[in-house]
């Protein structure tokens, strides 16, 4: 059976409209009409949540229909950018643990030449940001918790930074 077919008959057997179906799973009624008439299919997210909202096992909901069992066979773990951001970024500061860790590499020589690499990859994110839709998503917790993501950044790092600057400039001066 074919999932709008099943679609139809499990919101039938709960005498529910797709207007009511639509408003549970936060979609357009459209989507719904679009599913039954087989002119599109749900994301395996709306799959998932289908088939808890009406208690019936994926297996059942979608068994037979071939369209949309090669539909979810394609579909590759999508993840968003930010979502890349995190997953990646924290995989790489696992390996560079783990690298600097198995190779001996004392915390004062990654003091050294960290920070400088920090600076320089924060204004490579931030010059390549869009920040006409980056500004319109943030609302005013981000914005106070960017702030205070900042200042704990960059306090550490010119503490560190300033006194070694003005002992270069101190040392240069008395040539």
């Amino acid at each position: 059976m074919k999932i709008g077919d099943q679609l139809q008959k499990q919101r039938k057997l709960r005498n529910m409209s797709q207007n009511e179906l639509a408003d549970k799973l936060q979609i357009s009624r459209q989507s719904i009409s679009k599913w039954e008439n087989g002119a599109s299919l749900p994301s395996f997210s709306n799959v998932i949540a289908i088939s808890e909202l009406f208690d019936i096992s994926l297996d059942e909901l979608i068994k037979g229909d071939v369209e949309l069992m090669n539909k979810l066979e394609d579909d590759k773990i999508n993840l968003s950018k930010t979502e890349t951001i995190f997953t990646v970024g924290f995989v790489l500061i696992i390996a560079c643990l783990i690298y600097i860790y198995s190779n001996g590499i004392t915390v004062a020589s990654v003091d050294y030449w960290l920070p400088g690499l920090g600076i320089i990859f924060f204004i490579g994110f931030i010059s390549n940001i869009k920040w006409s839709v980056f500004n319109k998503s943030l609302n005013r917790k981000a914005v106070f918790f960017g702030i205070l993501l900042l200042v704990v950044i960059f306090v550490p790092y010119i503490m560190h930074e300033v006194p070694d600057i003005l002992e270069g400039i101190k040392e240069g001066s008395n040539y």
